[in-house]
């Protein structure tokens, strides 16, 4: 039996987003109490889902006093936060860690292969999923939701929690003139010939209405804002604690839906896969997915259609490097369940899967951040050549770059902006910054051919002081020569979080086949089924979000014979 010395005692770990701190309680012989008391972990991965790790994980460590429970899958780095502080803790009141760590906790029987009857049947909890799953409930369908992870959210619940919309509320409230038009004159620019002119337009003239459905649920709009100073009006709506280009934010979409499926009536599966689609007289009239925790197999028939929005392929590293080598090495932010799966299982029946030539790509440095955000000094290719406007939308940086065929690049300055950009000075001050007295010093320091870098340098250093960027249109209140006693390079990696193409759906949110005819049964929205919504970049935050929401809504409609929006 285990002995402590009773008392509360505080230890901490490192999560997500930073230290997490706890207070565990022991009695002489258990833990009685964990409590989490500060943190700042994100809203819809870390808490508030009844399957989150606050509220789901920390109760069985107690329940078992083991801290060998089995993590949530999805929420990983938070349940190892934890399990640190809880350890320290233990350590504190003169308890045996490695005790706890090693007692085994009840494993659950197998579960047997099973057959579930429902309606509609919803693969993937992000916001596609979710407003599918409670639009289906609305029009009075029984739903399951299907989530492969072991918490609700997916990329939805750690994005920004941004989402565009025109003529909406929150707009009109300040003054904001906006209109579906504009955004879709906006969107049409920066996509080109890639755009399904319709089915964006379908959209554009129905965000006002969803952000206000999703309010309806429970979502809270903080304020509006613009993406980036140079695209206006401000039609990006952030959630409570959201704004800036910031993650972690998409909670506020995220645990209202799931609040209200849940008050609906819904059913949820959590740690289940999607692996196939049952196909009947030409007709999708169920599937079948794997029990990932125990390999049981659950077949769903529905009745109604099955609705694929399990996301895109970016934490696909083998399918994104092979595919597009500007990303050697890249980073990602979205979880490890982005594999492209759905897409693939949808494939498998004959849709189209449209290889995209090009997917979001941001240059950032990922340890502090810079790069997303708006700071404009000089940015390079690998080569130590420019090749853009550096002050525009990050993912149009990152478009410029991957057009260049560089895989990252450099930011060089002298930090004369530093001022205006707090991360940017911390970066600047942190080993993420490499130092030198001269631009030829700096040139072997990052392996670029010294000559190529001095060249690039005295032409942006001729065009500030001409006060026109002849090359790149780049305004001039951002043109700032390079010039100091010391100059800075930090390295900018190539990210992402979106992919585009994946499966092509008609403007009712049926998925086509390749001959762009319509598969009876199946349905889809979201990343997994972007084909048509992108060019070569995410032209601004929210639109993802927004474009998501609007054909979950849709094909909830579609598969329940409902009018649609």
């Amino acid at each position: 039996m285990a002995k402590y010395n009773a008392g509360t005692y505080t230890g901490k770990g490192y999560g997500v987003k930073g230290k997490v701190v706890v207070e565990v309680t022991f009695s002489e012989s258990e833990i009685t109490d964990i409590n989490i008391v500060k943190h700042k972990e994100i809203y819809g991965q870390a808490y508030g889902l009844e399957s989150s790790p606050f509220e789901h994980w920390v109760p069985k460590i107690i329940e078992y006093q083991s801290l060998a429970v089995p993590m949530v899958v999805g929420a990983e780095v938070v349940c190892k936060a934890i399990a640190k502080a809880v350890a320290s803790c233990v350590e504190q009141a003169g308890g045996d860690v490695e005790e706890l760590k090693n007692k085994a906790v009840p494993v659950p029987p197998k579960k047997e292969d099973r057959t579930i009857e429902t309606d509609f049947v919803v693969f993937g909890s992000g916001i596609a999923g979710l407003s599918a799953a409670v639009e289906a409930k609305y029009c009075g369908a029984d739903v399951v939701l299907v989530e492969k992870q072991g918490v609700i959210g997916g990329s939805s619940a750690i994005c920004g929690g941004k989402i565009m919309g025109a003529g909406t509320r929150t707009q009109i409230e300040r003054g904001i003139l906006d209109t579906p038009q504009m955004q879709f004159d906006f969107l049409k620019k920066a996509a080109g010939t890639f755009l399904d002119d319709d089915k964006i337009n379908y959209f554009c003239y129905h965000a006002a209405e969803n952000i206000h459905w999703l309010e309806e649920q429970g979502f809270e709009v903080q304020d509006v804002e613009a993406p980036h100073t140079s695209q206006l009006p401000w039609r990006i709506h952030n959630s409570m604690g959201g704004g800036g280009q910031t993650m972690g934010y998409g909670g506020g979409f995220i645990v209202p839906l799931n609040n209200k499926f849940h008050e609906l009536g819904g059913t949820t599966l959590l740690n289940t896969s999607l692996t196939e689609l049952i196909v009947e007289d030409g007709r999708v009239v169920g599937a079948k997915a794997t029990d990932t925790l125990d390999g049981s197999v659950v077949t769903i028939m529905a009745k109604k259609g099955v609705f694929i929005g399990t996301g895109g392929f970016a934490a696909n590293r083998e399918l994104v490097e092979s595919r597009y080598p500007w990303m050697k090495g890249y980073y990602y932010n979205c979880p490890e369940s982005s594999q492209g799966d759905g897409a693939r299982v949808a494939e498998a029946i004959g849709a189209r899967n449209y290889k995209h030539p090009s997917l979001q790509t941001m240059m950032l440095n990922e340890r502090t951040g810079v790069g997303v955000n708006e700071e404009p000094s000089l940015i390079v290719s690998l080569e130590g050549k420019r090749f853009c406007n550096e002050f525009q939308f990050h993912s149009l940086v990152g478009c410029a770059m991957a057009k260049a065929g560089s895989a990252g690049g450099w930011y060089i300055t002298c930090g004369e902006e530093a001022d205006k950009y707090p991360l940017l000075q911390y970066t600047l001050g942190s080993k993420e910054a490499i130092k030198a007295s001269s631009i030829e010093e700096l040139a072997e320091k990052i392996n670029v051919k010294p000559e190529v870098l001095k060249a690039t340098v005295d032409r942006y250093n001729y065009l500030c002081d001409m006060g026109f960027d002849e090359d790149y249109e780049k305004p001039a209140s951002e043109m700032r020569a390079i010039r100091g006693d010391i100059y800075y390079a930090v390295f900018l990696r190539p990210a992402t979080s979106i992919t585009f193409g994946g499966l092509e759906i008609d403007i009712a949110a049926h998925v086509l086949d390749n001959n762009k005819k319509i598969i009876p049964g199946l349905y889809a929205a979201g990343e997994v089924a972007n084909t048509g919504n992108f060019g070569y970049g995410v032209p601004s935050c929210g639109y993802s979000i927004g474009h998501a929401l609007h054909f979950g809504r849709v094909a909830a409609r579609s598969a329940c014979g409902r009018e649609l929006l």
